[in-house]
């Protein structure tokens, strides 16, 4: 009797665990995924709405617009163009955009590392995709009431969701990846020099394409300085504080597209701003966008060979990537050269595509975003290959090639060599060899200990006698 007792305790004790685990694992999931879904996007609206809050308070034209321009600005915070009064607008500024993706990344990143099933993790994506589209959606519908009201055509549809659906699943996967991309290189079959390979290149070209756009900042910096004339008689065009103001804004917002500009500049590509054109070989003066950061753009140098110069910051670049590939083995030097010119290059699309867009009635204003990465990989590829070629015929990297192919030679052999040794100098080294320490079978790693959450658990029965 005694014994049943104890077994219909332990069944019972089991049974109110699972519960008590399943109704944790529940509530947490599901209030970890409504926050995952709304706490970015709702921030976001609500500064959103304090900023459009106080730029119709400073233009002094009331609040009827004020949903139509809540709506717009949602959709260029993620890079959808709008028509405005029938001229369309689609390089929209970067600085929003890089500080909601980098926002995206940095909450959900915590929430991935809780999870590790496929399920979970489809789960995480779906919640902090979803919640922005349902915001997205709502703003469309501002912006399609609005139109009679404010001159503005509402956008694509399609292209409205599948903007923020990028943004934040690019941002979410982004996060996830911070965690599982070594999982996921081993699922690829990316291990051993393979995945050396893959991270020298990759880490290379990243490197490097921050290198350009680094490159391309100190451009503008010292443009900015060159032609600040320029700059402050557009400026001057605000003519009250709160135009300095709005301008001095709106340039500072599209500083990050004309960096990336100047880097595509920087390799040689052309760059249309407006009726301008910014070229190593053949730049020419025009009408650019009423704004102080685009009055930099020069104009006909007046010695040609000083633009040409600048050909030697992409230069020095692949030449510093092309050292840093650098292997005895010529097929893995070459697989990082071609990993590295590729990275940089995908990072350079983006931006490029991204940051470019029309601008009105000035037509075009950024470089082509597939011209700029075939640039840039050819800049790192070609003088990758050179670099390798040169580093493949010096004798110090035959050397190690020739010493390479011995210890490769000699690694079977060292393996079979048990085989061919003397059976009692074999048994001597197996009886000498340090016996392995067992582990102990109570032993539990620490994050692996048990969880109390009822002294009634660590009890051996229960007592089911009446009170």
């Amino acid at each position: 009797m005694a014994g049943r007792n104890v077994s219909l305790a332990a069944r019972l004790r089991h049974a109110r665990q699972v519960q008590r685990d399943h109704a944790r694992a529940t509530a947490g999931t599901a209030r970890e995924l409504v926050i995952v879904a709304f706490a970015v996007p709702l921030a976001t609206l609500a500064l959103l709405a304090l900023i459009v809050t106080i730029t119709l308070a400073l233009s002094g034209n009331g609040f009827g617009a004020f949903g139509t321009a809540l709506g717009s600005s949602w959709l260029c915070l993620h890079q959808v163009p709008l028509s405005i009064g029938g001229v369309e607008i689609s390089a929209l500024p970067l600085v929003p955009t890089i500080a909601l993706l980098a926002a995206v990344v940095a909450y959900t990143g915590p929430s991935a590392r809780l999870r590790t099933t496929p399920a979970d993790l489809g789960a995480l994506v779906g919640a902090a995709v979803g919640g922005p589209l349902l915001i997205t959606a709502l703003s469309y519908a501002l912006v399609l009431d609005g139109a009679s009201v404010v001159p503005v055509n509402p956008p694509n549809a399609l292209v409205a969701f599948g903007a923020t659906v990028l943004v934040y699943g690019g941002g979410t996967l982004a996060g996830i990846a911070r965690r599982d991309w070594r999982d996921w290189c081993e699922s690829a079959g990316l291990t051993g020099d393979r995945l050396d390979d893959v991270l020298a290149g990759v880490r290379t070209g990243w490197l490097a394409a921050l290198m350009l756009l680094g490159a391309g900042a100190v451009t503008v910096t010292v443009l900015l300085a060159a032609r600040w004339s320029a700059v402050s008689g557009v400026m001057a065009g605000g003519n009250r504080f709160d135009g300095y103001l709005g301008l001095t804004i709106v340039s500072l917002l599209y500083l990050p597209n004309v960096v990336v500009d100047a880097a595509g500049a920087l390799l040689g590509t052309p760059v249309p701003m407006g009726g301008a054109l910014a070229d190593v070989f053949n730049p020419h003066a025009g009408t650019v966008p009423a704004l102080p950061i685009a009055a930099i753009v020069p104009g006909q140098p007046p010695i040609r060979f000083l633009w040409a110069i600048v050909l030697v910051v992409p230069l020095a670049i692949a030449v510093w990537a092309a050292l840093r590939s650098r292997h005895y083995d010529p097929m893995r030097n070459l697989r990082r050269v071609a990993i590295s010119a590729a990275t940089a290059a995908g990072v350079l699309l983006v931006a490029t595509f991204v940051g470019a867009g029309t601008v009105g009635e000035l037509g075009r204003a950024g470089a082509e975003a597939p011209v700029v990465a075939l640039f840039a990989f050819g800049w790192l590829a070609v003088v990758g290959a050179v670099v390798a070629l040169l580093h493949g015929s010096r004798e110090e990297t035959k050397a190690e090639r020739r010493a390479a192919a011995v210890a490769l030679a000699a690694a079977p052999a060292e393996e079979d060599s048990i085989f061919n040794d003397d059976p009692t100098a074999v048994i001597a080294r197996v009886v000498d060899a340090e016996p392995d320490v067992p582990t102990p079978a109570f032993y539990r790693p620490d994050g692996d200990a048990p969880v109390v959450d009822d002294v009634e658990d660590l009890m051996f029965f229960d007592d089911l006698t009446p009170d």
